[in-house]
């Protein structure tokens, strides 16, 4: 990694973590307040079926003002790990969480797992699950184990900046949870879209544009205004 890659990862790794206010005007980094409480908390981990879509947003965070969009981060559900699931190399098993409810991202630090009350921090959220009214084969212990095999396979690997959907090298959220239902996300209306991001257009996926009405939405955090939720729908069913 040259100098330069390793100044621009890193700024934009501190910048993701940076909120903004508007009125009084300040900066502040990571107060750590949310606003899915914990009730909520408790119905989503209640509710959860292993392979569900987890689509989460904050509250005035500074990459959100760059990044289009409501939601600016994606995970993938996985239900219960195990570390005997395969054999791990000791630098990818630093990334691998065993526990009854993991989820596996990508975010700066790369692609890692953690567990889902880790990930329920944060402002908004919302929990799509795959269905057999849209898929009408569909076989949920069958169809998991593809998806789940596929996140083992890319874990560990580097965060894209360059949010660049033509190289899995390196992979963003969206392109993770993407890259492992990809067999599927046609029906489900899931489309890769040309965007304006971080001042350059490129072919990406958003978070917003996995809320589609092929989906089931198991829970909507009460944060996310029924309004905006009709906003994606209706722009992501139209297109």
């Amino acid at each position: 990694m040259n100098l330069v890659t390793y100044l621009r990862n890193g700024f934009l790794k501190f910048f993701g973590d940076i909120k903004i206010f508007k009125f009084p005007f300040f900066l502040l980094y990571d107060p750590g307040s949310y606003k899915v409480k914990g009730s909520e908390v408790r119905f989503v981990i209640d509710s959860l079926q292993k392979g569900d879509i987890l689509v989460r947003g904050y509250s005035n965070y500074l990459d959100g003002v760059f990044i289009p969009g409501f939601f600016s981060h994606t995970g993938l559900y996985l239900g219960q790990t195990r570390e005997t699931d395969l054999m791990l190399p000791d630098v990818i098993k630093e990334k691998f969480y065993e526990g009854k409810q993991a989820v596996i991202h990508a975010m700066a630090e790369g692609v890692f797992m953690e567990d889902i009350l880790t990930f329920c921090k944060c402002d908004y959220l919302v929990v799509l699950r795959r269905n057999a009214k849209t898929e009408p084969n569909f076989d949920l212990d069958k169809s998991f184990d593809v998806v789940y095999n596929k996140a083992l396979k890319n874990l560990g690997k580097g965060y894209d900046f360059q949010f660049d959907f033509s190289d899995i090298g390196n992979l963003s959220c969206t392109e993770l949870v993407y890259v492992c239902n990809e067999q599927h996300m046609a029906e489900y209306l899931v489309k890769i879209k040309e965007r304006r991001v971080l001042f350059k257009k490129r072919q990406v996926l958003l978070p917003d544009d996995f809320i589609t009405e092929n989906f089931d939405i198991v829970f909507t955090s009460k944060s996310v205004k029924p309004s905006i939720m009709e906003k994606i729908l209706r722009e992501n069913n139209n297109q």
